[in-house]
């Protein structure tokens, strides 16, 4: 990846560290640069890391660029759930499909964890999987709060979003069954770590689930 823009409110203004092909300053991007740059054919692909349900009008803006503007990456939540849109887990979507996308929704940190986990054993799923997660704080953002307050999250570990978090939604769509979904924070930075059950329609050994598990993803 040949990088040209970078994008950010916050640190416009400021030299992108650790990418040394050339100088980058960060820019404070708007839908209207977006339209020129695309227009222009500028740019190849275009990677949004937008807070969720803000990237639509930066979308809207590529797309009315020439040829399309080339390819889209969001890492948001706003196009996963979108049927025009490639989901982009390779493990669970043909990887082909994804490679001649042009519009890729990225999967969430959550929702790519899971679904891994789950989708080997769904065809003996007797109900429904349970998932107890718990990620870094870096997954909370920026802005100050208790999920990623290092005070707080010490000696401890703080459940949210109880009900109708994103990523379940995002979980179950993605498997084609309902799957219960607990989100935690702890005070590690970064990770993700998933305790998953499920309840089969009948008795399988270790070696049995092993087995299902290297023959989706071997290779």
């Amino acid at each position: 990846m040949d990088l040209r823009h970078v994008s950010s409110r916050e640190l416009a203004g400021k030299k992108l560290e650790g990418y040394d092909k050339r100088e980058i300053i960060y820019e404070n991007l708007s839908p209207d640069d977006v339209r020129r740059m695309a227009s222009n054919g500028d740019i190849d692909c275009w990677v949004m890391a937008l807070p969720n349900g803000v990237c639509k009008p930066f979308v809207d803006a590529v797309d009315q660029g020439a040829d399309k503007g080339g390819l889209i990456i969001d890492l948001s939540a706003d196009y996963r759930f979108d049927p025009s849109w490639t989901y982009g887990l390779p493990e669970l979507v043909n990887r082909s499909a994804i490679a001649r996308a042009t519009r890729i929704a990225n999967p969430g940190c959550y929702a790519t964890a899971a679904p891994i986990g789950i989708a080997p054993l769904v065809p003996h799923l007797a109900g429904q999987p349970t998932v107890f997660g718990v990620s870094g704080y870096s997954g909370a953002g920026t802005k100050p709060s208790p999920k990623n307050d290092v005070n707080v999250l010490t000696n401890n570990i703080v459940p949210y979003s109880l009900t109708d978090h994103i990523h379940e939604r995002e979980i179950s769509a993605q498997l084609g069954t309902s799957v219960a979904f607990i989100p935690h924070v702890a005070v590690w930075f970064q990770g993700i770590h998933h305790t998953i059950s499920l309840p089969l329609k009948e008795e399988m050994s270790s070696r049995d689930i092993r087995n299902l598990y290297q023959d989706r993803y071997a290779g």
